[in-house]
């Protein structure tokens, strides 16, 4: 009578490890990061006329482009807080990015989850097994 408990007890045993081992698979295909940079940009900082030296000196811009040179497989997202002119402001901000050098395909740009004043820069260091 033990050996149908002890056989159900072994495939339980399996199927858990199955299903563990899957959810390694899942999280590291998940893009799973590590934040490098989270910095925010207020409206008062951003420069009346936009110049390439006027955004370099820029401390949240800094930070990005610093780590973003020394760091590989990494991305950059801009969120904004919402409405039009935060979005524009994001684009912007992303379009300077890219005349910096950063290439189009490793920044994004989406509307904050929750509450956000300004732009939030974040640049995190990407899983490798999902990079393309």
């Amino acid at each position: 009578m033990s050996t149908p408990t002890k056989g159900r007890h072994w495939s339980s045993l399996w199927f858990g490890l199955a299903l563990f081992a899957c959810g390694f698979d899942v999280l590291a295909e998940s893009g799973v990061t590590q934040v490098q940079v989270d910095a925010r940009l207020d409206r008062e900082q951003w420069p009346a006329q936009l110049t390439t030296p006027a955004l370099l000196a820029l401390n949240p811009v800094q930070q990005v482009l610093s780590h973003f040179e020394s760091t590989p497989t990494c991305r950059i997202t801009i969120r904004y807080a919402g409405g039009d002119a935060d979005r524009r402001w994001a684009w912007d901000l992303r379009d300077w990015l890219v005349s910096f050098g950063v290439s189009l395909s490793d920044i994004r740009v989406e509307p904050a989850t929750g509450s956000l004043e300004g732009l939030q820069l974040v640049l995190e260091k990407l899983n490798p097994s999902t990079t393309d």
